[in-house]
């Protein structure tokens, strides 16, 4: 699934993360592909990517107040920093190269507004895991904006939890269990009292989700 830029692809790889995702990078056509498994669909990896015009050895991410600041880079020597690191891969599977159509797909629910989808991106804090991104896509004039979810660590696929909206989603949602109702879309994560969940944009809807 293509993402809207790099700096998605460092958010999603980064931010709020145990350790960074380990990225592949492989030649796709004239560009480099950089890529990043998120998650899993009947047995088969599902990755993330962006096609760069260049490569090196690590991503390096971080986000001062508003800033978010996403480069690749020969070495992992700034502490001010995370790093993912970018394994170089002569060959992807060809399931895994590039396809975009799927003849099966993620089921779909759609809830009622974003405090009802932060509910289900935040769960997994409870036992003290990161909470699960949010993905945006463009559909019509407005945004589809949800997150993959396991309801039984024993399903084989997650479920789509979405909701929809009008604005343009900025890089994380800001959410307090003591103010649900004041759940919004900012770009800074450093207000006190908050939690945060990332919002990473792609570059066309997700062709593994059906509505």
């Amino acid at each position: 699934m293509g993402l809207d830029s790099l700096l998605e692809l460092g958010r999603l790889s980064c931010f709020l993360e145990r350790a960074p995702f380990p990225l592949f990078a492989f030649k796709q056509g004239r560009a480099t592909r950089i890529a990043a498994q998120a998650d899993l669909f009947m047995g088969t990896p599902v990755f993330y990517f962006f096609d760069s015009g260049k490569i090196d050895e690590f991503l390096a991410y971080r986000i001062a107040g508003e800033a978010e600041e996403v480069q690749l880079v020969p070495t992992a020597n700034n502490a001010s920093y995370l790093y993912a690191p970018v394994i170089r891969i002569l060959k992807m599977p060809e399931p895994l190269a590039g396809k975009k159509d799927f003849p099966d797909k993620f089921m779909s629910v759609e809830v009622e507004n974003i405090p009802s989808l932060v509910k289900v991106g935040a769960y997994k804090t409870l036992f003290e895991e990161p909470p699960l991104p949010l993905f945006a896509f463009k559909e019509g004039s407005g945004w589809v904006i949800g997150t993959f979810a396991r309801i039984d660590d024993y399903e084989e696929a997650s479920i789509f939890f979405y909701t929809r909206n009008e604005g343009v989603p900025t890089g994380f949602v800001r959410y307090s269990y003591d103010k649900i109702t004041e759940t919004a879309f900012v770009r800074r994560t450093d207000e006190p009292g908050y939690h945060y969940i990332k919002v990473v944009k792609l570059a066309e809807s997700h062709p593994l989700v059906q509505f």
